[in-house]
């Protein structure tokens, strides 16, 4: 009797085990991949663009294990998606690292439910307080990046440069 109690007493401590690391491990694991910008808060105002370029080209951001991972973005003159670092800190937040990505900035993702935000503090010199507003960028988990767009900016002015220096040509030529 005594050895059947023991042995029961072992397979449930064995099966607890597996059941408590398996948890972790599904935690650890819930924000590694890929994630989209989905939308910008500034100034309370919720945004699905900025300056024309879809949220999603703004930052696409993939977390990978063994701390390693990508950040690209419309924004970058790269043009590729450039290698970065994170570690999760005490508080679950997870803190990205790449100083030309994020112009030397902290980035810090927090999770919330089954998003990520980030939380960028707009430093505005013309402020009281010399701080700006806050500005939190919404990431969504994604199977796959939505391709960036080639030139995110549109022509921006170029034809109309051209039309206008063509303006000036015609303008010139008649006097």
């Amino acid at each position: 009797m005594k050895r059947l109690f023991c042995s029961s007493l072992a397979v449930i401590c064995v099966a607890t085990s597996f059941a408590s690391c398996g948890s972790k491990k599904e935690k650890k694991d819930d924000f590694l991949g890929k994630w989209e910008c989905e939308k910008i808060v500034m100034g309370g105002e919720e945004m699905d663009n900025f300056f024309g370029v879809d949220a999603y080209a703004i930052y696409q951001i993939e977390l990978k294990e063994g701390n390693k991972g990508t950040v690209d973005s419309a924004f970058s003159t790269e043009g590729k998606p450039v290698d970065l670092t994170w570690e999760k800190q005490d508080d679950g937040k997870i803190k990205l690292v790449n100083d030309e990505a994020f112009d030397g900035e902290e980035a810090i993702l927090e999770k919330s439910g089954s998003k990520m935000i980030m939380s960028v503090a707009d430093e505005d010199e013309s402020s009281e307080d010399g701080k700006g507003e806050e500005v939190k960028m919404y990431f969504v988990k994604v199977d796959s990046f939505k391709e960036m767009p080639e030139n995110p900016f549109g022509d921006l002015g170029s034809d109309d440069d051209d039309a206008d220096e063509d303006d000036a040509v015609e303008t010139d030529d008649e006097e």
